[in-house]
């Protein structure tokens, strides 16, 4: 180290450069326990499902308390192996008495609750112990889910005769809306509030067409780089009514279309069209990022450091990705500095992995390079 600083030293631009690296690096150290608090609320949102909802009555209130807790955990088990197992996988698993799983439970937070002499209602939190819920499902040779998706903006697209809806608030797309579970998936769903600036960058003739350039633009507005766009038409025919839908997620170019037939309901057919997107982007997920924890591996890899911001923000980066651990800085250099880690899957899971956090993997010669992903990509 001592070698290669005296050589960077002899040119006094690239030694306020090679100063300023290491001052982060050791920024970075300082901060670590909040980077570490990062890494665990990344954990957290995938192993804790939120927002369920008892209402329960019995002989005494807390008769009516108990059934419900009993419930939402049952429930919560249930949503949380949708969310990280794929449903192969979920038909492997043995039928789990309500010690057991109470066992893998950590936390219930009472988020609202009401109660009379019989009646009990409440909005619940339930955290899962992730260790447990992994070793559980290790022991049962089923594949999971070890990281979360990244934010992605919904834009909905919605025409109901000539009316053509995407920033209205539109009572119908609310009510749909509601009726889905947003929050206990593998994405974090953000929806656009439909400012001037929104409103000029994509029109609903632009969401109709699934047009992905300006759909990121919009999303960079929310901090995040991708997003989901639907396209929706309900029309009755003279079999009934019927709402046809195409979608993309810009992340990937996933794209897939549908259609709901014999629900007269149109906001039931909205909600019906939400569930089967985020359905099929959970399922497309997961199989992607399935991580057998049997399987671990070690990489060593240069990154581009023509300056300061690169290298902070692949360290920043590498935080959000959960199947990495153990991160090293080997050498701090101009134009590269070399890091190292291991990590739990297999080498493409963890490419794709990388990808989700905006990172790309490939090759600098016969070295790995791990670089920021560009716009373009």
């Amino acid at each position: 180290m001592k070698d290669f600083m005296h050589n960077y030293f002899k040119n006094s631009t690239v030694f306020h450069h090679a100063f300023a690296l290491i001052l982060g690096i050791m920024l970075c150290v300082a901060h670590a326990p909040q980077n570490a608090r990062a890494a665990e609320d990344v954990t957290d949102r995938l192993f804790t499902i939120r927002d369920i909802k008892v209402d329960e009555t019995s002989s005494t209130a807390s008769r009516a308390r108990e059934t419900a807790l009993e419930k939402a955990e049952l429930q919560a088990y249930q949503t949380l192996l949708r969310k990280l197992v794929q449903e192969e996988g979920r038909a492997k698993l043995p039928v789990l008495n309500r010690n057991q799983i109470q066992s893998l439970i950590t936390a219930i937070e009472v988020v609202d609750e009401q109660s009379s002499s019989r009646r009990y209602l409440a909005t619940l939190n339930v955290r899962f112990e992730p260790g447990l819920v992994s070793q559980f499902l290790a022991d049962n040779n089923v594949p999971h889910v070890l990281s979360t998706g990244q934010g992605i903006l919904v834009l909905h697209g919605h025409r109901r005769g000539l009316t053509e809806i995407l920033w209205e608030q539109d009572p119908v797309i609310m009510t749909a809306r509601d009726k889905v579970d947003w929050v206990n998936r593998i994405r974090q769903y953000v929806f656009a509030r439909g400012e001037i600036s929104e409103r000029a960058a994509i029109t609903f003739r632009e969401v109709q067409s699934l047009q992905a350039k300006q759909a990121r633009e919009v999303a960079k507005i929310y901090g995040v780089r991708d997003a989901l766009m639907i396209a929706s038409d309900w029309y009755r025919t003279p079999y009934g009514p019927v709402l046809a839908y195409r979608y993309l997620s810009t992340d990937g170019n996933m794209e897939g279309e549908g259609r709901i037939e014999e629900v007269d309901n149109e906001a039931e057919a909205v909600a019906a069209m939400y569930e089967a997107v985020l359905d099929a982007i959970d399922t497309a997920w997961r199989g992607q990022l399935l991580v057998d924890t049997g399987v671990e591996g070690h990489l060593e890899m240069l990154v581009p450091t023509t300056n300061l911001a690169v290298l902070t923000e692949v360290q920043r980066k590498l935080e959000e990705v959960s199947l990495i651990r153990a991160v090293h800085t080997i050498e701090i250099g101009l134009p590269f500095s070399r890091i190292a880690f291991d990590y739990t899957g297999r080498e493409e899971q963890l490419q794709l992995a990388l990808r989700y956090a905006g990172l790309t993997l490939g090759f600098y010669g016969d070295e790995r390079l791990l670089a920021p992903k560009s716009d373009d990509e």
